[in-house]
Order: structure tokens, then sequence, then C-alpha cells
């Protein structure tokens, strides 16, 4: 379905947007196998964090980083044989990548003594101008759900949920963006691991961000929406921009109870 989004509109929109997942469901069916990977980062461990390009010329957003090698890195996680809620799940991801600034101020709310609260603020310094930059942080826990987002006119923020598989396991969702002064493709990034219990371990799932990431290619931009009710992910892609408005198209990814499809 194509429209038409005044450009402080979608960016009002996007700093609103929240998400949730339905935590319940269950079947007999068999769930897919997740991707297998040799990698497994421990989560707690700062030496395992992955690298950032010191080098790199220019500005560079932290899911850079992330995006280059996420895929190949499962991330263990400090269940001690519970089953882990979605902060613990959060935590596990943001220890392991901290350079999104967002993830880094979910990561300080999530090892505090506030970590209990549903609501916070988290206040962090810029690292190139010494600037305090605050960040929200909201939980629902009943939901499934968690938000950070910066205090700031462009969209910072990072949304992670979880679904429920059909053989026991969980998939795990995490959404992050860092748009600056003008919006780009590689603005933001969408991951997927799949937690096994019996491990205690979450296994990345590149082949569901691989089939956003191929049906966005030729937008210009695109924004993520994790289901704040349902279980269905909604992703608008964005063509072009004429004067003060963007033509755009959605796109909805339906989830049939193991992983996601997208509604034709």
């Amino acid at each position: 379905m194509k429209r038409k989004i005044f450009a402080g509109a979608i960016l009002l929109a996007a700093n609103l947007m929240v998400l949730s997942c339905g935590n319940k469901q269950k079947s007999n069916d068999e769930a897919e196998s997740a991707n297998s990977t040799e990698n497994v980062t421990t989560a707690d461990d700062p030496e395992e964090v992955a690298d950032v390009d010191d080098e790199e010329v220019g500005p560079s957003r932290g899911i850079d980083a992330i995006r280059s090698v996420w895929a190949g890195k499962s991330i263990k996680v400090d269940a001690a044989g519970a089953t882990p809620d979605i902060k613990q799940l959060t935590l596990a991801f943001c220890k392991t990548y901290p350079q999104c600034a967002t993830n880094e101020a979910l990561r300080q709310f999530l090892v505090s003594p506030d970590a209990s609260k549903d609501e916070s603020r988290v206040s962090l310094k810029t690292p190139d101008e010494d600037i305090d930059i605050n960040y929200q942080i909201s939980c629902n826990m009943p939901n499934a759900y968690i938000r950070c987002m910066g205090e700031v006119q462009t969209d910072r923020f990072t949304y992670s949920c979880f679904w429920n598989r059909q053989n026991g396991h969980k998939l795990l969702a995490v959404y992050m963006e860092e748009c600056w002064e003008s919006t780009a493709w590689d603005q933001c990034l969408l991951v997927f691991y799949d937690y096994d219990p019996a491990t205690e371990t979450l296994t990345p799932e590149p082949a569901l961000t691989n089939m956003v990431e191929k049906r966005m290619k030729d937008y210009a931009c695109y924004f993520v929406r994790l289901p704040e009710e349902g279980k269905d992910i909604e992703i608008t892609g964005v063509e072009s921009e004429e004067e003060e408005a963007y033509a755009s198209e959605d796109y909805k990814l339906k989830w049939n109870g193991n992983t996601f499809d997208w509604e034709e």
C-alpha cells in the first residue's frame, strides 16, 4: 500500500514506535532449525565485545560495527537454569554490542539497582563531544517488550521483544536505529536470534534479516515497527523525498508460530 508521509510526521511516528510481543502461543508443530555458528560470545566477557575500527574516516554509526559481525556470533545468556525474561535476553545482547548508544544505555540500566523498575532514564556522554544525552527506557514485562530512546531531535533507539516458538525456543528480535540529520538506508538494523533453553544460547538467524533487507534494498530508507499489540512486524519502505513529503510503501511480516512470512 503506497502512501505519502510528511517528513515531520514520519520522524514523530518513528520516535513513538513501541513494541511488544505475545509470549504465550504454543502448539506441537516442529520449529525450523536455527542457523549454526561456530563463534559463541559470552555476554559477560568484555573482551568478546565486537571490535570497532578506530581508523574509519568520518562519522560512523555504532550499528555499523554490529552489522559486520553479529551474524557470526552466538551469545551466552546468564539464565542460571531458569526461563529468561526480556530484560535478561536484552542485557545479553547489549553487553555484547554496546557500540550503539541506546544499547549501552540499556546495558547500564539493566545492570543497575533500577533494573527492577519499568521506567527509567540514563544519561550518557557523547564519545566525541562531551555532551550529556538522556535516554528514556520503558519496559512492559508481561508483553516481553523493552524500549530505549535517545532524547535528541533525530531517531536514536533500540527496541527488543521475543516470541515463543512451538518447539519451546524463543525468537528474539532487536531493532536499532541511528539517524543523523538526513535519513539513510543503513541507519537501522534489525536482527533475530533463536534462544535455546537447553544451551542458554542466543544463535543468530540472519536469514530473517536478509529477507527484510532484500525486500528493502531498492528504497532510500526504511523503518521497522515491532508489534505493540499482536504478533506481526510492520515495515515502511521510503521510496523518495518530494519537497517535504515522503513517498512510502507499507509491508507486514506475519508470525506463523515459528517464524515470519511476508503478507501478500
